[in-house]
C-alpha cells in the first residue's frame, strides 16, 4: 500500500505540563522514509498553559503542528474535530501523557506499506508515577488492566482477521488507521469518550464493531511499535478501580446493541429498562463475588469489581429509561396543546 503522509491526532485538556513532554517527543522521532509528518492537537476547553505549549512545539519542529480547538467537552467530539483537519494517509493515535518510542511512527507507516490492513497497533506500556501494589503486576490481574490503559498482548506480532472474535482490542494510545476507512466509518461516536470530563469510555472498542459490520475490519498487532504512558499515583488505588469499573458498566449499557449483535435489543425482554437476561448475568457475578471473597486479593477485587459493572450498567439503563419517559411526556404535553 502507498503510504506519503502520516497524522499524528493528539486530544488534551488541562495536561500542559504532560503535553510539553509528549510533543517534545513526538518532534523527536524519526520520520519514516519517504512520509511526511504533522501534528494535529485538539484543545478541549483546557484553562491551563495548553496555548503557549502549542506555539512552542510549532516553534520548535520538524514537523509543524495543526493546534484546534473544540468547546463541545468530550473526547470523540475532540476526536472527530481533529480527524477533520487531519491530511495523512494514515491517522495515528496518541494521549496528551504518551512518550513513544523513536521508532514509533517508522514501523506505523512499516505495517501499512506491507500488509493489507485498515488499523495497526502496539504496546502500551506504563511510566509509572509511584510503584503500585505488587498483586496488579501479577499475569492474572491483566483482566483488571482497564483502568491502567495497558496494553501488552505478548512479544509475538498476530494479525487482526475478521473471524477472529476473542481477541484483544488497541486503544487509542497507540493506535493508527487509514484515513480513508474512518472516513467510510464516519468517526467516533460522540455519547461515548469521557463525556462532561465523566469516566464514560468505549469510543475505540466501539468503532472497531462498526469496523467488522462494515466488513473493513483488518489489523496488526506490531509488539515492537511501543509507547509509554503516565498512570499517575491516583490510579492505582481501589477507590479508583472501582470507579473505573462501576462508569465502564454504564459505558456498556450505551453499547448494548454493539455488545450483543445477534440480538434484536428491541425485542429482548426488558424489566425497568433493564434486558431481562442482565439480571441473570449479575445475579451469577453477585454469587462468584460472595463465594471468593476470601480468595487472593486479585481474585477478590476482580470480581468485586465486575459486580460494580453490573451496578453501572443498572444505573445508566435505569436513567436511559427515565430520559425516555421525560421525553415521552414533553411530547405528549406538546401533542396535547398543539392537536
Amino acid at each position: 500500500m502507498t503510504i506519503r503522509s502520516i497524522s499524528v491526532l493528539i486530544c488534551t485538556y488541562n495536561r500542559a505540563p504532560l503535553l510539553a513532554e509528549t510533543l517534545a517527543a513526538v518532534q523527536r522521532l524519526t520520520p519514516p522514509a519517504g512520509c511526511t509528518v504533522e501534528i494535529v492537537v485538539v484543545d478541549n476547553n483546557s484553562t491551563d498553559n495548553t496555548r503557549g505549549v502549542l506555539a512552542d512545539a510549532n516553534a520548535a519542529g520538524p514537523f509543524s503542528v495543526v493546534a484546534l480547538r473544540e468547546f463541545r467537552q468530550g473526547k470523540s467530539f475532540a476526536l472527530n474535530t481533529g480527524f477533520g483537519h487531519t491530511r495523512g494517509d494514515v491517522v495515528a493515535l496518541t494521549d496528551d501523557d504518551v512518550l513513544p518510542a523513536a521508532d514509533w511512527l517508522c514501523r506505523i507507516v512499516d505495517a501499512f506499506r506491507t500488509r493489507d490492513v485498515t488499523f495497526v497497533f502496539g504496546k502500551v506500556l506504563p511510566r509509572w508515577a509511584t510503584q503500585p501494589p505488587p498483586e496488579l503486576l501479577l499475569p492474572e490481574a491483566s483482566g483488571i488492566w482497564g483502568p491502567l490503559a495497558i496494553v501488552d498482548y505478548g512479544d509475538e506480532a498476530a494479525d487482526y482477521l475478521p473471524e477472529s472474535t476473542s481477541q484483544r482490542l488497541p486503544i487509542g494510545a497507540n493506535l493508527a488507521f487509514l484515513r480513508r476507512v474512518l472516513a467510510i466509518a464516519g468517526g467516533w461516536r460522540t455519547d461515548l469518550g469521557k463525556i462532561d470530563n465523566t469516566l464514560i469510555s468505549g469510543e475505540d472498542h466501539e468503532i472497531f464493531m462498526r469496523l467488522r459490520r462494515m466488513r473493513l475490519y483488518r489489523g496488526f498487532y506490531d509488539p515492537r511499535a511501543i509507547v509509554r504512558h503516565l498512570v499517575p499515583a491516583s490510579r492505582v488505588t481501589r477507590s479508583y478501580f472501582r470507579r473505573w469499573f462501576f462508569w465502564h458498566g454504564k459505558t456498556e449499557a450505551l453499547m448494548l446493541a454493539d455488545l450483543y449483535p445477534e440480538l434484536d435489543m428491541t425485542r429482548v425482554p426488558h424489566v425497568l429498562g433493564i434486558p431481562r437476561f442482565a439480571y441473570r448475568q449479575a445475579f451469577a457475578q453477585l454469587v462468584r463475588w460472595i463465594r471468593t471473597r476470601r480468595a487472593s486479593a486479585v481474585t477478590a477485587l476482580s470480581e468485586e469489581l465486575r459486580l460494580l459493572q453490573h451496578a453501572g450498567l443498572f444505573s445508566q439503563c435505569w436513567r436511559l429509561r427515565r430520559a425516555r419517559q421525560s421525553g415521552a411526556g414533553a411530547r405528549g404535553a406538546r401533542l396535547a396543546l398543539h392537536p
